[in-house]
């Protein structure tokens, strides 16, 4: 038993002992939970909750700011994209942006957010279609809404854009009364019982827009540049009760109409009747395969937060004030900047060689701003020989001559490239191009005889060119470029005539075609170009054109009236199809090939130069340049003045009164030379060259040189004042020019009415500029006793051997106003001949018939030809080698000159004055614009020129 019992007490205290040990593990592993779970309900649980409530009331109130701050977006969306027209004050929107419509605003999202205890907030957000960003077309179901619906659309693409949409609502059943407000739409189409006819419409435009626009990297006219876009017309055409009322050739132009159109912004809107059968079993999913519901969830833009309803103008007033604002609308003036088209840096200009082509990049077409270019020469064995500018007023022709002058001169040194500028008629376009040091020649107000010698000049200028290839063994520009400019460097030459018909004007002899032709024909090879512009291709006047035509590559239009267009010749069908859709300013379509249909022509918008931003290129090309700038300025509207004289100018680049030899070398140098081009100057002949004028060509001054041969005097007639005194005046002035004072006489008799504006002037140029040189009398009773003396030293070298008399000095009488000096007037005798009452006029007659050939000259002035005649007979007359004629008429002209191109002298107006001169040993008559008296300030300002001149050979 003993043994049993120890065993039970000790088994007893075992498990005493476990159950003590598992009680104490278990108390240790509770007490952290508990006191776990007693920090929880003590700090965690309150913390826990209070921060949940404050991150809920923090995100409460975030979303409701996120609420207003899109319903602040809403509300400062531009009003043409609000999702209700109707919620908008139309009469307060100024109309004045576009807004493309990538996608069309339809209706609306409205979208609820609720905030429990503090409510909700109610958003509606505009619900889009992809619109001129798509290829769809849309549809709608037919039913009592279709105009409401029709409306809508209308009115938000035309609020979208005010000045570049235009509509097409076909309306079959009702004739088109279900839109009465259409003739209020700026840009329509009307529609007429014809519909095929206007869809056929629409389809040209289409392939004008992707012919003037579109291209690899311009797909859709959506993304073509804003600035070459212009005003270009986004179009919505809509099909009112579609099918009913339309033919098969309609349904089958408006599909073909949706399929092509979205990418040239030309959308199409079915009201869809679906009951109705298309013709001859015709299906609606194959004709239009990318049709779309308009109002279906799955064709529009969801925000898919709330529910979406449709946008409704059902309010006249909305109608009416959009309309009025439409009305109202200007359209913005998009151009594309000339920065966008050439570099305007001067640092970075003159880097292109002129050797085989020029080329000037003046716009651009679609994305690209500067891939309308003009060029000449040959470019890939192609060549560029001349262009031709054909546009209507108010095109932008003058901007376009702007942009391609300074593009080519950007781009080309004076030293590659050389300008020959002729405004017509009262062109002044290129006034402001003497300053460029490219200019050769610029002539404004540009006369016909005038416009031609230019074209002679360029002629000659090719026969020099040629003839020194030929002497090189060379062909061409090219080959002499190529070889190194063996004798110097040869810039190409670029005419470019603005209303080139004046060419043509009062051309008898076809002189102006002809030079036209031999240029169009020949001048390319010797590196001479020619960019000619009018408002038509072919010109009046013009004979032969297509001689002319067939050797321009590069034709160019701008907008034209469509009477213009459909008569062209110089474009194919495809050309003149893009002419048509010039209808703006700077729009312009390029060919260099012809016109020919078979190569593509290039169209854009040609880059806007402004005034200012041009007077600044010309001063940083003028800075540029290092050298001369000796451009020729020929101002057809101006009467020419001596210091402008280059042949005057070419004489005294010597530093010294000029030898004999010298003045033969300077004689017979040719005009563009700055000489005389005279091969009769024989110094023992004491030539004396007085200039008159200038000739109504580049080089040429219109002058006399009297010599000591027979009847080598001067007679001017005619009524205008200003000329013939201005004519003497400087006469007198150049007088030594040609001799030192000790080697030649004056003798002035000026019988101008005292207190007059002209008395004065012959007095003046003799005190300025002969340091009173000259004997002057106002009358013929003080001038007689210097004509006596005259008289003595005729009579004393009659007697003296030859190379005695050449050395006594020329002497000059010259007589202003000699209608005035009765002493000439030739009465009946008791013979009843017509004889001189006085001594005077005895010896005058006795000089004009031998005085000449003893160095003694005659220079008188008569303000008619009637007064003449009363003076002198008709052998007298003969005895003056040099006449000079004013405007006078048919009759007097005939009897003073044997011709009556003095009658037609100022057929143009009073301004400018143009004189006739005839050599009687040439008997050919020169046109020229004389140095006229105007203003003292002028007058002295030449005299003070002249002087400063003879100064240098004191």
């Amino acid at each position: 038993m003993y043994n049993d019992d120890v065993e039970l007490i000790s088994s007893n205290d075992a498990r005493k002992t476990t159950r003590e040990q598992v009680k104490d593990s278990v108390l240790a592993t509770i007490k952290p939970i508990q006191n776990t779970v007693a920090t929880l309900k003590g700090k965690v649980f309150p913390n826990a909750i209070n921060n949940m409530n404050a991150e809920y009331e923090a995100s409460k109130q975030n979303a409701a700011k996120a609420a207003a701050d899109l319903r602040n977006i809403c509300a400062r969306l531009p009003e043409p994209l609000r999702a209700q027209l109707d919620s908008v004050n139309w009469e307060e929107y100024d109309f004045a942006h576009n807004y493309l419509p990538k996608n069309l605003v339809v209706g609306l999202e409205e979208i609820t957010y609720s905030f429990g205890e503090s409510g909700k907030q109610v958003i509606q957000v505009p619900k889009e279609i992809p619109f001129y960003s798509s290829d769809n077309c849309y549809s709608f179901a037919q039913g009592d809404d279709s105009i409401t619906i029709i409306n809508t659309l209308v009115f938000r693409l035309a609020a979208m854009l005010p000045y570049s949409s235009q509509f097409t609502l076909i309306d079959p059943i009702k004739m088109g009364q279900s839109f009465p407000y259409t003739k209020r739409l700026p840009f329509k189409r009307m529609v007429d019982n014809d519909v095929s006819r206007v869809l056929e419409e629409i389809l040209t435009d289409i392939v004008r827009i992707q012919n003037s626009f579109l291209d690899n990297n311009t797909e859709r006219l959506i993304d073509v540049d804003e600035e070459i876009l212009g005003n270009a017309k986004f179009e919505l055409i809509v099909a009112k009760d579609f099918p009913q009322a339309y033919d098969r050739r309609s349904i089958e132009l408006l599909a073909k109409i949706a399929s092509t159109g979205p990418k040239a912004g030309k959308m199409v809107i079915l009201d869809l009747d679906s009951d109705k059968a298309l013709p001859n079993g015709a299906e609606l999913s194959v004709l239009f395969p990318d049709l779309k519901h308009i109002y279906k969830n799955e064709n529009q833009l969801p925000w898919n937060l709330g529910k979406g309803y449709r946008d409704s103008v059902r309010s006249t007033d909305t109608i009416n004030a959009i309309l009025d604002g439409l009305s109202r609308a200007k359209p913005k003036e998009t151009k594309l900047g000339f920065s966008d088209v050439i570099e305007m840096d001067p640092e970075l200009w003159w880097q292109e060689d002129s050797m085989e082509v020029i080329s000037a990049p003046i716009g651009g077409s679609g994305s690209r701003k500067n891939d309308i270019e003009l060029w000449f020469g040959e470019r890939n064995k192609q060549p560029s020989s001349h262009g031709m500018l054909a546009a209507m007023t108010g095109a932008g022709k003058s901007n376009l001559y702007h942009a391609f002058i300074l593009s080519l001169a950007s781009r080309y040194s004076p030293e590659d490239l050389q300008f020959y500028l002729i405004d017509g008629k009262q062109g002044v376009e290129f006034q402001s191009y003497p300053k460029l040091p490219h200019a050769r020649v610029v002539s404004l107000s540009t006369s016909p005889q005038l416009a031609r010698s230019v074209l002679q000049e360029l002629l000659d200028e090719m026969n020099r060119r040629n003839e020194m290839f030929k002497n090189l063994g060379l062909s061409d520009f090219i080959s002499y470029r190529k070889a190194g400019s063996p004798n110097g460097k040869l810039p190409r030459l670029m005419l470019i005539i603005d209303e080139y018909q004046t060419i043509f004007e009062d051309d008898k002899t076809g002189l102006g075609s002809q030079l036209m032709i031999s240029i169009a024909s020949q001048s390319r090879s010797a590196g001479i170009h020619m960019f000619v512009g009018s408002q038509k291709f072919t010109v009046p006047g013009m004979s032969q054109p297509q001689a002319t035509f067939s050797n321009i590559n590069l034709r160019v239009a701008m907008k034209m009236s469509g009477e213009e267009v459909t008569s062209l010749q110089e474009f194919g069908s495809k050309g003149k199809q893009l002419i048509r859709g010039c209808t703006e300013t700077g729009q312009v379509v390029v060919s260099h090939n012809g016109g020919a249909n078979e190569l593509p022509c290039d169209t854009g918008r040609v880059a806007y130069i402004d005034e200012q931003q041009r007077e600044q290129m010309l001063e940083q090309l003028s800075n540029k340049w290092q050298g001369t700038n000796n451009t020729i300025l020929l101002d057809g509207s101006e009467q020419p003045e001596i210091k402008d004289n280059t042949q005057l100018q070419t004489l005294f680049t010597a530093p010294q009164r000029l030898s004999e030899d010298e003045w033969i070398s300077y004689a017979n140098k040719p005009h563009h030379f700055g000489g005389l081009n005279d091969n009769e100057w024989y110094p023992i002949e004491r030539p004396s060259v007085l200039w008159l004028g200038k000739e109504m060509n580049i080089h040429g001054q219109a002058k006399v040189i009297l010599r000591r041969r027979a009847h080598e005097h001067m007679l001017l007639v005619g009524d205008s004042n200003e000329a013939r005194l201005g004519m003497l005046s400087y006469m007198v002035a150049q007088l030594p020019i040609n001799a030192q004072s000790s080697q030649y006489q004056v003798h002035i008799l000026d019988r101008s009415i005292k207190g007059s504006q002209w008395c004065g002037v012959l007095s003046a140029a003799n005190d300025s500029v002969l340091n009173n040189h000259a004997s002057f009398s106002e009358s013929f009773k003080d001038f007689s006793t210097h004509l006596t003396s005259v008289m003595a030293q005729f009579e004393k070298r009659q007697h003296m051997d030859e190379e005695e008399m050449l050395l006594e000095p020329s002497i000059f009488l010259i007589v202003n106003e000699a209608q005035r000096v009765k002493e000439l007037v030739k009465k009946d005798n008791s013979f009843g001949m017509k004889a001189y009452s006085d001594d005077g006029g005895v010896n005058l007659a006795t000089l004009l018939e031998q005085g000449s050939e003893y160095g003694i000259h005659l220079v008188l002035s008569f303000d008619n030809v009637r007064s003449v005649t009363k003076a002198f007979d008709r052998n007298d007359i003969e005895s003056f080698r040099h006449k000079v004629a004013l405007q006078m008429s048919e009759e007097d002209s005939f009897r003073f000159l044997k011709t009556r191109d003095a009658a037609k002298l100022q057929a143009d107006g009073k301004k400018p004055i143009y004189a006739l001169h005839i050599d009687q040993m040439q008997n050919r008559p020169t046109k020229f614009k004389p140095y006229c008296y105007s203003q003292d300030v002028i007058l002295h300002e030449n005299f003070e020129h002249l002087s400063n001149l003879y100064a240098k050979w004191a």
